[in-house]
């Protein structure tokens, strides 16, 4: 094996164990496309109350008004805040604001779908596979249309 063959197989090597290591930003969204509030109630597979006690800051739900894709909610500075109505030990009560678009989750590499145990909207469970086929893929994120 010549000098510039090892130098190849070694720099192939490293450039595979860097590039194994990244994660990307995947976030999930709720469009409203309706002309009126809707009730979701989001379960999750872990105690979502003592996470929101130990960092609030990290559990807010953004939204804004009119249908945006993923690139533009994040261009949106200042982004509105939704109240959450109940907080149970796995469960948000969120009230979606009519034609909008709110961040239902931040996560790396789809990690949303494992944190979720079921979406309901309008009286109708969703589970992360339903929701995952139900909505549109755009560049890393996840959109569910309410219509």
């Amino acid at each position: 094996m010549s000098i510039k063959s090892i130098t190849i197989i070694f720099l192939s090597f490293i450039l595979v164990t860097v590039l194994s290591a990244c994660s990307y930003l995947t976030e999930f969204y709720i469009q409203n496309h309706t002309g009126s509030k809707k009730i979701i109630k989001i379960n999750y597979n872990y105690s979502i109350s003592k996470s929101i006690n130990k960092d609030p800051d990290n559990f807010g739900f953004n939204y804004e008004n009119g249908i945006l894709s993923p690139r533009a909610f994040r261009k949106v500075k200042n982004l509105k805040s939704l109240e959450k109505i109940e907080v149970k030990d796995s469960a948000i009560v969120l009230e979606i604001q009519p034609n909008s678009t709110t961040r239902i989750a931040k996560s790396h590499n789809g990690r949303w779908r494992y944190m979720i145990k079921s979406i309901e909207v309008d009286g109708k469970f969703f589970s992360p596979t339903e929701l995952q086929k139900k909505t549109k893929f755009i560049s890393n994120d996840y959109v569910y249309k309410i219509e």
